[in-house]
């Protein structure tokens, strides 16, 4: 039921933006997820723990 839900979103989200639109905003989130990742490593080495 989750798996239909999560593709008739991202099926409303392609008619509304477009396919590049929708690989646009994939991108953005990308590079937030990658500068969060790059962030949260650093502060564990700064403050001596460890990355998981």
């Amino acid at each position: 039921m989750d798996i239909l839900l999560i593709i008739g979103v991202v099926l409303l989200l392609v008619a509304l933006l477009g396919v590049g639109g929708v690989i646009g905003a994939l991108a953005d989130i990308a590079w937030i997820l990658l500068i969060i990742a790059v962030i949260i490593i650093a502060w564990r080495v700064i403050t001596g723990r460890r990355p998981v």
